[in-house]
């Protein structure tokens, strides 16, 4: 299958996931790379139609909220329902005790609120999850690059430092992230 993603054979890929979801219907990885893959090929409404029926079952299914948050971003459709249903995700998260999935949810609030302009409550947002989690260096990084828009470089200048202080060199991501710090350092100047 990976063949066929790197050979851009999306819909044959698409089908394998097909078979390997009817062999293992409560593998809830295949949908979720299955909705990845129509974002991947121009298909955001079947993406959206994947993401939406792994939230079937999973409610709160963190990576399926990341993706309808994609869908509505790539397709510029408003952001007003799906921020009210993280919101709700936050809520009831934070009542199980779920920390870490209410702090990715609330990264996904601030996202929002970036993508409608409203940088001065996602700024806020990200404050929160500092302060309950001052070691998670996704904040600051979402901090820097809010900053960096905003023109406010000695601002964005240190959150960048203080997410380099914080990303752990073996992280997966790291260098996409770096890459992308550079970039909105660039812009802050």
């Amino acid at each position: 299958m990976a063949d066929k993603i790197r050979a851009r054979e999306i819909g044959e890929a698409i089908g394998v996931l097909d078979r390997l979801i009817d062999l293992e219907p409560e593998e809830l990885e295949y949908p979720l790379l299955k909705a990845h893959l129509h974002m991947r090929n121009s298909e955001p409404e079947l993406a959206l139609r994947e993401f939406e029926n792994l939230l079937k079952k999973d409610p709160f299914h963190v990576e399926a909220f990341r993706g309808l948050l994609m869908v509505t971003s790539e397709t510029n459709k408003p952001t007003g329902e799906l921020l009210k249903r993280i919101e709700e995700a936050v809520r009831v998260c934070e009542e199980r005790g779920s920390v870490s999935d209410a702090r990715d949810f609330k990264l996904q609030v601030a996202q929002i609120k970036v993508i409608d302009g409203d940088f001065s409550d996602a700024l806020k947002v990200y404050e929160e999850i500092v302060e309950a989690q001052p070691e998670d260096f996704r904040p600051y990084l979402c901090r820097g690059i809010v900053y960096a828009l905003l023109r406010r470089k000695d601002e964005a200048d240190a959150q960048f430092e203080k997410y380099r202080s914080l990303v752990p060199e073996d992280h997966p991501y790291k260098q996409y992230f770096e890459d992308h710090a550079k970039i909105f350092e660039r812009v802050g100047e």
